[in-house]
């Protein structure tokens, strides 16, 4: 996985992603991404969310992350360094609690209302201006105040985010977790992974098993198998000589026709191409 770095203690920029993929990486900064234009899917921490026109992301240090362009994208993204943080925090009333966790995400959306998506894509869009106007903008106090705004509208909508989080059982919870543990052990057994078979070892009808697990997770079993199958895909293809049919006998797909159709349906691309583009990169 790459390690994308940024010196400069604040930065802000606009750019343009035709269709493809970036692959994932981990960073050394945080970071706010406003979706202006396009759709696709974000990647974020095995986790995979569409995205749209308005929507934001917010990344912090301990995140690693890349993209899934389906239609031309253009991004406005503010990288900071954690030392710039420490100093706005240390100049503010504010501690921003949610932001300085940094504790990594299942979606890096932030799930703000039209009203706060429309304010902070704004308070970017003014930053950028400021760019491209005055070029500097660390140690302005025009772009110090704007930042000031932005990261109390996000702290705020991290907060509401974790107080709306519903509160699930532990017994529903450890279920999941034991569902969850047996998938990634039998990945490679496509018996093991059939929904009668797993409603057996877990002794649960399944049509109740199923609805559990999305109810928890968001999508069906299967379609957490075949997402999980595909991660497990990509890891092969980036780091191993496996042929393509190889990959395909281990993972249980009927043949590489299968494979590829499924891989080109989550990564826009086949697992060849996007071979040659991990290893060119």
């Amino acid at each position: 996985m790459k390690h994308f770095t940024v010196q400069e203690p604040l930065r802000i920029q606009q750019f343009i992603l035709d269709e493809g993929i970036i692959p994932l990486h981990d960073h050394n900064y945080y970071e706010l991404i406003g979706v202006q234009a396009g759709n696709g899917y974000h990647l974020i921490n095995g986790n995979q969310v569409a995205y749209e026109p308005g929507d934001l992301f917010w990344l912090c240090p301990a995140d690693y992350y890349g993209f899934i362009v389906q239609q031309k994208t253009r991004f406005c993204s503010l990288l900071f360094t954690p030392s710039y943080l420490a100093g706005l925090i240390a100049g503010s009333p504010y501690p921003w609690r949610h932001i300085q966790e940094n504790t990594p995400s299942d979606s890096g959306k932030l799930l703000a209302d039209p009203v706060a998506s429309r304010k902070l894509m704004a308070l970017i869009e003014i930053i950028l201006a400021e760019h491209q106007e005055a070029q500097e903008i660390t140690s302005n106090l025009v772009v110090d105040s704007l930042m000031q705004t932005i990261l109390s509208l996000t702290d705020r909508q991290l907060a509401q985010q974790s107080l709306a989080t519903t509160p699930r059982s532990s017994t529903s919870l450890a279920l999941i977790q034991r569902i969850v543990s047996y998938v990634c052990q039998h990945i490679t057994e496509p018996d093991s992974l059939r929904m009668d078979k797993m409603a057996d070892v877990f002794n649960y009808s399944p049509g109740h098993l199923g609805a559990l697990f999305k109810e928890h997770i968001g999508e069906s079993i299967q379609q957490y198998i075949i997402r999980y199958k595909l991660k497990r895909v990509e890891t092969r293809l980036s780091l191993s000589a496996m042929t393509i049919s190889q990959i395909a006998d281990e993972f249980g797909f009927a043949d590489v026709c299968h494979l590829n159709k499924l891989f080109k349906r989550y990564y826009n691309d086949t697992p060849s191409n996007y071979r040659r583009y991990v290893l060119s990169s």
